[in-house]
């Protein structure tokens, strides 16, 4: 479960926002720009290297 707002937020564009963008451009329903497209991968990577990451010693302490 997400601890803070930047947890939910990694897991909504790793799963919902940028698979969602995928389906709807390869369903035709939308238009977006091949640039677009081949950006997205790349930053799904980093969403998902920043949500699995280990927590900084600052982090942890907060979350005490």
């Amino acid at each position: 479960m997400p601890k803070n707002f930047r947890d939910l937020m990694a897991i909504l564009l790793a799963v919902i926002v940028f698979p969602a963008l995928w389906v709807l451009e390869g369903l035709g329903i939308i238009s977006v720009p091949n640039g677009m497209l081949v950006a997205t991968l790349p930053l799904e990577t980093l969403v998902i290297q920043f949500y699995f990451r280990r927590a900084t010693a600052q982090e942890e302490q907060i979350e005490k």
